[in-house]
């Protein structure tokens, strides 16, 4: 999880503090913010709403996983209009990835071919190095540590990436706690491998 670094090194600094987590799709992000029943959001897509403050965290580029011995397997960078007739491992309609994929595929006037659908990211990446297809994955998959084999492929398309943004409601009164968590994530070198 793209959290783990900044949380781990939170919840060292106050360990008294408690932490709840939640994954939603973006309008429940957006109305569960305003209403103020959660404090902090972190997001790989736009939310477009009124009343939310945000703050970028990183930018990255999203390419193609392909299980070993994949015919592209080999390549360096591969155009959206080759993977017309790939069978895609993605996750569900709402998601990012889903949607990214969605979005390039039809400024092409294509449809990709899904064969399977999942909220887990460690079963996509899974699915995929087994060969049941191909799919999107974000750079910063391939730094994780429980990375599935496989090769990533440069998608060779200039709005192929995703951002990475911390929102918060505007003009909400954040606890202490929020204020510093949002300090501690804000703050993180998220380029920065750690070990």
């Amino acid at each position: 999880m793209t959290l783990t670094g900044p949380l781990a090194v939170f919840k060292q600094a106050h360990p008294n503090v408690e932490i709840e987590l939640h994954w939603s799709p973006a309008d429940d992000m957006a109305r569960r913010l305003r209403a103020q029943e959660v404090d902090l959001c972190v997001a790989s897509q736009p939310i477009h709403a009124d009343g939310l403050e945000w703050a970028p965290l990183f930018d990255e580029a999203v390419g193609l996983a392909v299980p070993l011995g994949h015919r592209l397997a080999g390549r360096t960078s591969v155009m959206i209009e080759e993977l017309a007739d790939e069978p895609f491992v993605t996750a569900r309609k709402g998601h990012w990835i889903r949607r990214l994929l969605d979005r390039l595929f039809a400024a092409r006037g294509l449809t990709p071919r899904i064969v399977c659908e999942s909220d887990e990211h460690s079963a996509i990446a899974d699915l995929i190095s087994t060969g049941l297809g191909v799919g999107l994955v974000p750079a910063i998959a391939r730094r994780s540590a429980t990375q599935a084999p496989g090769a990533w492929i440069a998608v060779d398309s200039a709005d192929c990436r995703r951002q990475v943004v911390l929102y918060w409601g505007a003009g909400s009164h954040l606890s202490a706690a929020a204020r510093l968590m949002r300090t501690t994530v804000t703050g993180w070198e998220w380029g920065v491998p750690r070990g």
